[in-house]
Parts: structure tokens; sequence; C-alpha cells
């Protein structure tokens, strides 16, 4: 009986501990940088649609090293087709773009990037080549369902593991399984392997200690939502085969994000998390208001009008009401996500700039038929 109340004890304990909210730790704060679709553009892309002289890895950088001076713990990761435009099936035109993915990844781990998505217009780059490239570059290419036909094994790195203080986050690479026909030829001793099947084994299996998974997929719109409603303990998805937008939205217990093509902007997602948490906040909007409530307080001191302040003051009051709405974030991980623009007057990066100017001759810009 002894025995039998001990083993009732722990047995109820157990379940006490995992049947309360998911929350229980410390708040580790995290800022992740995320771009997708950069297409090999090294430069601002003048003959971009709607580019308005936006993008470059020089702006990139300088903005990253901007937010590493922040002091928080920062990620910087590329959902994929970050090194090539197309496909190339002129072998002169294929060598330019090489060379000029080359100059790319080298950019890439002087930014400090951490962790780059295969994409599927990368591999018009030539898997055997890439996976030589592999080999040179410190930082590595993330691919969990492109796998070689005869033994089933991923070509490139199908996860790895981050430590944030006592805080496991787990990023996986996926690809969208339909390649154009014109990469049939490049991938015939290779295999894509349905996506949800693939995330399923390794979250599932040798993921499955870790804290947070992040997801850089490669993926539809409609294969985002699906993987986020099958596989609820991704807790953060980077999309980017649409080329879009996706403004930060919930679906299931996933947070999906994306940005825009050609490195017009860069996304920054600014995270508080609660360890096991499921349930995420938007932190932004109440940001805004306690910004607005500052100004408005400055206006109030500035103010010698009697009426002027009043009305004034009956705004603050207004806002903090609504702010207050806001504040219940108990619980949860928070979020707070911007769209940097590479704008023409932000600053850019010098030793970035050097390095792509001598660099002019590899930079030759591949022409895609």
């Amino acid at each position: 009986m002894r025995r039998l109340s001990l083993l009732s004890f722990w047995v109820t304990l157990w379940f006490f501990y995992w049947g309360l909210p998911l929350c229980i730790g410390k708040e580790t704060s995290l800022t992740v940088i995320y771009t997708s679709n950069t297409l090999g553009e090294v430069e601002p892309c003048m003959t971009c649609p709607e580019s308005g002289e936006n993008g470059g890895l020089a702006r990139r950088a300088q903005f990253i090293k901007m937010v590493k001076q922040e002091g928080k713990p920062i990620f910087i990761l590329d959902s994929g087709n970050a090194l090539a435009i197309d496909y190339f099936r002129q072998a002169n035109e294929r060598e330019k773009a090489r060379k000029r993915a080359e100059v790319v990844l080298q950019i890439y781990e002087k930014i400090g990037y951490d962790a780059l998505n295969i994409g599927e217009t990368d591999l018009g780059l030539g898997i055997e080549y890439l996976k030589n490239l592999q080999k040179r570059i410190k930082f590595p290419f993330l691919s969990a369902n492109l796998k070689e036909r005869k033994t089933g094994r991923p070509v490139f790195h199908p996860y790895i593991v981050k430590e944030v203080g006592s805080v496991k986050i787990g990023m996986i690479g996926l690809l969208a399984p339909s390649l154009p026909s014109s990469l049939q030829k490049e991938i015939r001793t290779y295999f894509v392997e349905d996506p949800i099947k693939a995330a399923l084994h390794w979250v599932k299996g040798p993921m499955s200690h870790c804290h947070y998974i992040f997801a850089l997929a490669h993926l539809s719109s409609p294969e985002i939502d699906a993987l986020a409603q099958r596989i609820p303990e991704i807790s953060l998805i980077i999309g980017g085969r649409d080329r879009s937008f996706v403004f930060p939205k919930k679906i299931g217990r996933s947070l999906v994000v994306q940005t825009d093509a050609f490195g017009f902007h860069v996304g920054k997602i600014n995270l508080k998390l609660l360890k096991r948490s499921l349930d995420w906040i938007d932190l932004l909007p109440r940001t805004l208001l306690l910004k607005n409530i500052e100004e408005i307080q400055k206006k109030i001191e500035e103010a010698k009008d009697g009426i002027e302040k009043e009305h004034l003051s009956k705004v603050k009051e207004s806002l903090m009401e609504q702010a207050n709405k806001l504040s219940d974030s108990k619980d949860r991980n928070r979020y707070e996500n911007i769209f940097a623009l590479m704008h023409p007057k932000l600053e850019s990066d010098k030793e970035i700039e050097s390095f792509i100017e001598s660099h002019r001759d590899q930079l030759k810009r591949p022409i895609p038929y």
C-alpha cells in the first residue's frame, strides 16, 4: 500500500505539472531577422517591378548591425530562393549565376546568417554544386525533405538546434514538392518528400526535446496552412514561396510571417517566450499606443491653453484604457513584428559595399533561359 501511495503521489504530481498552463519558466527574449526570395540580388534592383531603388545587401547588413546593438540574442534566417532568380539551361549563364551566388553567400557569412533554407530556384544552380558549396560555407543549408533517391537520406541538414539560455529552439527547412519541369532532370537522383510527412518525422522524433520549433517553409500558402494545422508543435513559420508579404497571423498554435521579394524589406520579429507556452499575443498595437500616450503627455506639458490641455488629457485617458485592454499577456508568448524597408536613405555597411565593388567580375547578371 505504501508503494502504491508513493506511485499515486508521483503520478498526481506529473499530471499537475503538465496540466498547468504551459508557461512555466523564465521569459526569454529573442529577435529573429528573416528574409526570403531575395533571388540573388546584391544591390538595389533597378529593373525589379516597383523597386523604388530599395533593397541591397549593404543596407541589410547595416540594419542587422543596428539590431545586434540592441543586445538581445538574435537569429538571422533565410527561408529560401536567396541565391538565384531562376533556372539556367545554358551552361554559361548557369556559371554566371553560380559566381553570383558565391558572392551572396560570402556576404551572408559576413552578416552572420544562422541558416539558409533551400528553395527551388536555388536548386537551379545544381544540387551537386550546392553540396560542394555547403562544405565551404560556415552556416548550414537546411532541407528536411529534399532526399537522395537511393538512400532516402536528406541532402542537406534537415534541422539545427540553437540554445538561448536554457531554451532549445529547433529550426527545420522545408521545400515545396511541386517543382517545375525544368528541374526534373536536375533532381533525377533525388526526390522531394511530402513536407508534412518529413516535418512530422523530425519534429516528433529528433527535435522533440526542443522547447520551440521554427520552420523555414518554402511552401505555398495552402501548404503552410496545412503544416500549421497538422503540426501544432511548430511555433513560428517563416514562409517565402509566394513572394509577397504575410503580416503575422495565427494558424492554430503557429505564428506565420513572410517578407516580399528581392530584399526590398527585411522582417524583424521580437519574441518574448515563456517556456512551453502555446499561445501568442501581438504587442505591437499596445507599443504604438504607449508611444502615442508619451507624445500626448509631452503636448499636455507644453500646452498653455486650459481647454487644449483638458482635451489632450481626455485623449490620453482614452488611449490608456485601450492600452490596458491590450495588456493581458499573462501565460502567453509575445511578439512584435516590423517590416523594415531597405530604402535609399538608409545607411549602408561600408565593408559590404567595398566587398561588392571588389567582386564586380563575379556579379555579372545571368539571363534565365
